[in-house]
C-alpha cells in the first residue's frame, strides 16, 4: 500500500483499511488533474502555470512533506541548468543538498537546515544578478519551506486566489522562482522564451504527479556534495618590508603603555585583530587571562591595524587583504608576526559568513592565483578578480 497515496487521501488511522478499488480512483483523479493543468500550461500566452491551480493542487495533496519533495524537485531541476555554478561544490548547492538528505533519507534535522538557510540568506540575495541566479534564491525559499511545513503554498494569508505577479519577491513560491531562472525571465516583467517555461510547467505537471505517487522515491538525482577542503598552492606575498613593521611596533608600544592595564612582565601575550565588515581585537596572556582595555584605546588601535592592512594592500594589491593578525609577545623586543589571508579554518567562526566575506572581497578584490578555492566558491562568476 502507497503511504503517500494514504496521506493525500486523508485516510491516516491505521485501523482502516483502503481497498484497491479506493487507491485506484485517488489515482485517476490525479492523473486527470495533471492532464487538466497540461492543457492550461499549454493554453496560456506565457506558457505559465497560474498560482491559483498550484495552490490547489498542493490542497488536494494536503501532505506538507510531499509537498516539501516537490518544492526540492523544482530546485534541482532548477540548479541542472546551471552545471557550472551549481556543481557539487557550490555554497547553495550544499543547502539543496542537505535539504534532499532530510527529506528522502532522514539525515539532519530542521534546526540545522534552519542554520544554513539563514547563513545563507544574505549570501544568495547578494548573488542576484540575473534570473539562472534565481535557481539560488530557490535554495533559500526551500528553506524556509521545510521550517514552516511549506506553509508558503498551503496556506498562503488572506489568499483569494490571485498571481505570483500579487506578491514581493521575498513572498514567491519554490516552484514560481525555479521557472524564472529555469526560462530566464519572470512572465509578468518581461514574456521571454515561452517554450523554455512551458517546458518547465509541464515538467512540473509530470513530476507532481509521480512525486505523489512515490513519494519516497526521488525523481532527480544529486551529485555527493563536497566541500572545499582541497588546496592549491598560493604564490608568496611581498606586502611587508621595514615601513610596515615599523607600524606594528607602534602599534605594540602603544598597546603595552596603555595606563587602563599594563601588559605584565615576565608573561607572554597573543594580540588577535579580525576584521571582515566587523572588527575584534582581543589580548590573552599565556596564563588565560583576558586583557581588557577601555574603548577609546581599542578603537584606536583598530583603526591602526586598519590601516596598516590598507597600506600592506597598497603594495601590492592582486595578492589581496589579510583577514586577521596575530602578534606573539614576549617582549617589547621580541614578538611575531602571523597573517592570515586564506585559512578559512582560522578565522573565528562568527567572522564566516559567507555574505561578509563576498563584501570583504568586494572591498579588496585580488587575483585569481591568490585567491584560495573556499573564496573562489563565494565569489563565484562575479567578475571581481584582479587581472
Amino acid at each position: 500500500m502507497n503511504k503517500g497515496w494514504l496521506l493525500t487521501s486523508g485516510l491516516t488511522s491505521p485501523k482502516r483499511s483502503v481497498s484497491h478499488q479506493t487507491l485506484a480512483k485517488i489515482e485517476t483523479s490525479m492523473i486527470q488533474q495533471v492532464e487538466k493543468l497540461k492543457e492550461i500550461i499549454n493554453q496560456n500566452s506565457m506558457g505559465h502555470l497560474p498560482l491559483p491551480y498550484r495552490v490547489d493542487l498542493m490542497k488536494r495533496i494536503g501532505n506538507a512533506r510531499i509537498v516539501q519533495k516537490i518544492l526540492c524537485e523544482c530546485c534541482k531541476k532548477a540548479c541542472s541548468c546551471f552545471s557550472e555554478e551549481f556543481g557539487a561544490e557550490n555554497l547553495l548547492y550544499s543547502a539543496l543538498f542537505e535539504i534532499d538528505s532530510y527529506l528522502y533519507k532522514n539525515k539532519g534535522t530542521i534546526e540545522s537546515i534552519s542554520v544554513s538557510v539563514e547563513r545563507l540568506r544574505n549570501y544568495a540575495e547578494q548573488s542576484i544578478e540575473g534570473c539562472e541566479d534565481m535557481a539560488g534564491w530557490a535554495i533559500i525559499a526551500l528553506g524556509y519551506a521545510i521550517q514552516n511545513d511549506a506553509a508558503s503554498i498551503l496556506e498562503i494569508e488572506d489568499y483569494n486566489g490571485e498571481d505570483d505577479n500579487t506578491f514581493d519577491f521575498e513572498s514567491w513560491n519554490v516552484d514560481f522562482i525555479c521557472s524564472i531562472a529555469y526560462s530566464g525571465s519572470n512572465p509578468f516583467v518581461e514574456i521571454g522564451n515561452v517554450e523554455k517555461r512551458k517546458e518547465y510547467w509541464l515538467w512540473y505537471a509530470k513530476m507532481v504527479g509521480e512525486v505523489t505517487q512515490n513519494p519516497n522515491i526521488e525523481h532527480l538525482l544529486l551529485s555527493e556534495y563536497r566541500s572545499a577542503s582541497s588546496s592549491i598552492d598560493i604564490p608568496a606575498r611581498n606586502q611587508f618590508d621595514d615601513t610596515i613593521e615599523a607600524q606594528f611596533k607602534d602599534i605594540l608600544f602603544y598597546i603595552m603603555d596603555c595606563k587602563s592595564q599594563k601588559l605584565k612582565e615576565g608573561l607572554e601575550y597573543n594580540i588577535l585583530f579580525v576584521s571582515c565588515v566587523v572588527d575584534m581585537f582581543s589580548i590573552t596572556s599565556s596564563k588565560g587571562d583576558i586583557i581588557t582595555l577601555n574603548t577609546r584605546n581599542t578603537d584606536k588601535i583598530c583603526n591602526a591595524f586598519r590601516n596598516i592592512r590598507e597600506l600592506m594592500y597598497n603594495k601590492n594589491s592582486k595578492q589581496g587583504a589579510w583577514f586577521q593578525v596575530e602578534m606573539f609577545l614576549k617582549s617589547k623586543a621580541q614578538y611575531t608576526l602571523k597573517f592570515n589571508y586564506d585559512n578559512l579554518e582560522q578565522i573565528p567562526s562568527f567572522f564566516q559568513k559567507p555574505d561578509w566575506l563576498l563584501e570583504m572581497f568586494r572591498e579588496y578584490p585580488r587575483s585569481k592565483e591568490y585567491t584560495p578555492l573556499w573564496l573562489r566558491k563565494i565569489v563565484g562568476r562575479r567578475k571581481l578578480y584582479l587581472t
